[in-house]
C-alpha cells in the first residue's frame, strides 16, 4: 500500500532520531504547529513545502517525498552524460515541476562544475506548479544583487533572494535574433558569472548582446555570446513573502 505524505514525513522525522517536534521544525524552519500538523496528518503541506523539507534532508529522496515512488533516501546513480540529461524531474503531483536549483552559495561552484556530472546531478530540486508539462531543459536561479530592481516599475523587478524558473536557450538558436521582447535573461557569463538581465539589443553580424538593468545606478553593457556558457528565458519568478 502507497504511504502518504504524512507517514512519509514521520518516517523522515524517525529516521532523524528527532523525539520532539519542535526539532523537526527547527530542522526545517517550519513552524512548531505547522510540522506537528503534518507529520500527525492534520494539514496537507503544499508542493513549495515539501521542497522545503526535501532541501532541508539532503540525503531524503525528493520524488520518494512527493509520489512515494522508490527509496526514501537517494540511491547511487549511473552518472550522466552530458548536461541535458539534468533536467526537471516531472511529477504528476498537483502538476508541479522539480527543477534543480542555483542557489546563491552554488553561483562560484556552478561555473567550475557546468562540465561536471555529478556536480549537476547533486543540485537540490525545488517544485514549481505548472499549468502543463513544459519541454526543454530547465534550471532555477537565485537572484543575488539588486541589478534589476526598479523604483519605476516594481512589478518587473527581480529582488535578492528571488527564485527564477528559466527554460535553456539552446546555442544553435543564438544565431537567430532572440525573443528580447518577451523574456528576460539569465546569462551565464565565463568571466562576469550568472547575471539576471534584460537583452536591449542582438546584433547578429557581430554576435553581440547588450544587457540593460532595471536599476539606473548599473550602465548597460555588451558581451559577445561566444563568451556565454549558457542563456536562459526567465519564465517564472517565485518570491517570498517579506516584511
Amino acid at each position: 500500500m502507497d504511504s502518504t505524505i504524512s507517514e512519509r514525513i514521520k518516517q523522515i522525522f524517525d529516521y532523524k532520531g528527532f523525539s520532539k517536534y519542535s526539532e523537526f521544525a527547527d530542522a526545517t524552519g517550519l513552524s512548531h504547529q505547522v510540522a506537528s500538523n503534518y507529520i500527525k496528518g492534520k494539514q496537507k503541506p503544499d508542493p513549495e513545502k515539501l521542497g522545503i523539507i526535501q532541501q532541508s534532508f539532503d540525503e531524503i529522496d525528493a520524488e520518494w517525498l512527493l509520489t512515494g515512488k522508490g527509496e526514501m533516501l537517494k540511491q547511487t546513480k549511473e552518472p550522466v552524460t552530458d548536461i541535458k540529461n539534468v533536467d526537471a524531474l516531472w511529477v504528476n503531483y498537483e502538476r508541479f515541476k522539480l527543477v534543480p536549483l542555483v542557489s546563491h552559495r552554488a553561483r562560484a561552484g556552478f561555473l567550475s562544475g557546468w562540465e561536471d556530472e555529478e556536480y549537476l546531478e547533486d543540485l537540490p530540486k525545488i517544485p514549481w506548479e505548472v499549468d502543463r508539462e513544459y519541454k526543454g531543459s530547465y534550471l532555477t536561479f537565485e537572484v543575488s544583487g539588486d541589478s534589476m530592481e526598479s523604483d519605476e516599475n516594481p512589478r518587473e523587478s527581480l529582488f535578492e533572494g528571488d527564485l527564477l524558473l528559466c527554460r535553456e536557450v539552446q546555442k544553435q538558436h543564438w544565431v537567430n535574433k532572440l525573443h528580447i521582447k518577451k523574456w528576460d535573461f539569465v546569462i551565464i557569463h565565463r568571466e562576469r558569472g550568472i547575471l539576471a538581465k534584460r537583452i536591449v539589443e542582438h546584433n547578429t553580424e557581430k554576435g553581440e548582446i547588450t544587457l540593460h538593468s532595471l536599476n539606473d545606478y548599473y550602465e548597460d553593457f555588451s558581451v559577445n555570446l561566444d563568451d556565454l556558457i549558457g542563456l536562459y528565458n526567465i519564465v517564472d519568478v517565485k518570491r517570498s513573502r517579506r516584511r
